[in-house]
């Protein structure tokens, strides 16, 4: 039996979308690990790139409402106790993966799995969003520090990924600070707001998560 290795789509898509737009990395983790698609929990208008390609394969969904940071804060009063209840139903998981929100949502249930004492053996952001909305400068500066402060540093070793012409790069690189130093590892790579499509960056990726696997 394979362990398991949980996935959460980005806000405006589905597991069916992400599936198509994670196939070339399904391909190279299926062998070694079971890949369980979660479905988000509201449904929202599609996503950045999802039209019209995606077209007819509603319902799309998120995982929260973080238009602002007070709605982000409420969201997960209830989301991340659902979350963790559904990580809890179907797994148990050896690793978490997340793409834009989906890496949001991800970081706030490794966060509470490693604090709990249940960490998993890694966590991947890809294209990551920051939580609370906490960018680095500007009007959101403050925020971002508190957020920092207020829920702690993730020590479980994790892997992000950006995309150098990603219009959230600047949120993604944020995102690489709630995680520790010394267990962190950053892939950069050439492309936007999207799944990997280089064979060689899946194939680190690949490779990356089956070593952290066995390591833990």
């Amino acid at each position: 039996m394979k362990p398991k290795v949980l996935l959460l789509h980005g806000s405006g898509t589905n597991p069916l979308i992400f599936q198509i737009q994670s196939r070339k990395l399904d391909a190279l983790l299926s062998p070694h690990f079971e890949l369980v698609y979660l479905t988000g929990f509201h449904e929202c208008a599609a996503g950045p790139g999802v039209l019209p390609y995606f077209e007819g394969a509603e319902p799309y969904l998120k995982w929260l409402s973080d238009s602002e940071v007070s709605e982000e804060e409420l969201h997960w009063t209830s989301g991340l106790d659902r979350l963790v209840n559904e990580f809890e139903a179907q797994g148990p998981f050896v690793g978490v993966i997340g793409f834009s929100q989906g890496a949001k949502a991800g970081m706030y249930l490794t966060r509470r799995l490693e604090q709990e004492g249940r960490a998993v053996s890694f966590f991947v952001s890809v294209c990551g969003t920051v939580p609370f909305q906490g960018i680095k400068d500007g009007e959101k500066g403050e925020k971002y520090k508190q957020s920092l402060e207020k829920g702690g540093i993730v020590k479980t070793e994790s892997i992000h990924v950006i995309g150098t012409d990603d219009p959230w790069r600047v949120e993604s690189e944020a995102l690489v600070d709630f995680f520790a130093e010394r267990t962190r590892r950053v892939v950069r790579c050439k492309g936007g707001h999207q799944m990997p499509v280089e064979d060689a960056v899946n194939k680190q990726l690949a490779a990356m998560m089956l070593a952290a696997y066995e390591g833990f």
